[in-house]
């Protein structure tokens, strides 16, 4: 391009010498005016390609960006569906404990019961791309408001679903263990499985394993969690939702750049 502008002012070059040597000043102002015309459509002809280069190192910018935000949700979706399928299966094992006769379940499957209901789990998402398209200021380079507003709202998704995460396990902590630590005497050898109960451990686990359980204080630190736990499954799966669209605008996008 450069070149070629070289060259035309060579040539106009010329001419304006040719025109001013005969001294004919109407043909040389007409020709002056189109030399002016010629040099702007020129430099408007010359910003147009630089603007269309630009566009086209953005919009492969943005196609990126997106690919690598579509590869990180659809982990984090595999993530969260873990977790969540951990909750649900934690949410069953308080219910048996309050809804369903347990008498004659084996010493085995109370012990499972014991470890499920005190068992946390926590949802920790892959946010090292999310941050970097955030703090870098690349989300400002997604063309798709839609699409920007619904990973901008991302992060307060997750960030109220792992409160209510944080809740639960502190709320595990500080009364579920404490109560099965102060009334639950069973030899943590037997429960770690490296050796079977002795007959009379047997008689003397089930008894304490019903009176455990049929307790009123159990029960309604059982009701509270549950409700809890409920809260917490409700978040999860409608951030598990919110993952799955996202997936797929990220999806319908990308297709469009591609």
């Amino acid at each position: 391009m450069a070149q070629y502008q070289l060259k035309m002012i060579k040539a106009f070059s010329k001419i304006r010498r040719k025109l001013l040597s005969e001294s004919n000043l109407s043909k040389y102002l007409v020709y002056a005016i189109g030399e002016i015309i010629l040099v702007v459509i020129g430099i408007l002809i010359a910003l147009q390609i630089n603007n269309w280069n630009q566009n086209k190192q953005l919009r492969n910018t943005e196609l990126k960006t997106l690919k690598s935000l579509h590869e990180s949700t659809k982990i984090n979706l595999v993530e969260l569906n873990h977790i969540l399928g951990a909750q649900i299966q934690r949410n069953k094992s308080l219910q048996e404990v309050l809804f369903f006769d347990l008498s004659n379940q084996p010493l085995s499957y109370l012990d499972s019961l014991i470890t499920e209901n005190v068992e946390n789990y926590t949802f920790d998402p892959s946010t090292g791309i999310y941050n970097s398209i955030i703090n870098s200021g690349k989300i400002e380079i997604i063309a798709n408001e839609a699409l920007k507003n619904r990973i901008s709202m991302l992060h307060d998704r997750v960030a109220d679903y792992q409160e209510s995460e944080d809740e639960i396990t502190e709320y595990t902590k500080t009364h579920l263990e404490e109560n099965f630590i102060d009334n639950l005497s069973i030899n943590p050898i037997v429960l770690a499985k490296l050796r079977k109960r002795t007959e009379e451990e047997k008689q003397k686990d089930r008894a304490l394993y019903m009176q455990t359980f049929q307790s009123q204080k159990l029960k309604n630190m059982y009701i509270l969690l549950l409700n809890k736990m409920n809260e917490v499954i409700t978040k999860g799966e409608t951030l598990e939702s919110e993952y799955r669209l996202l997936i797929t605008e990220l999806e319908n996008e990308i297709a469009k750049r591609g």
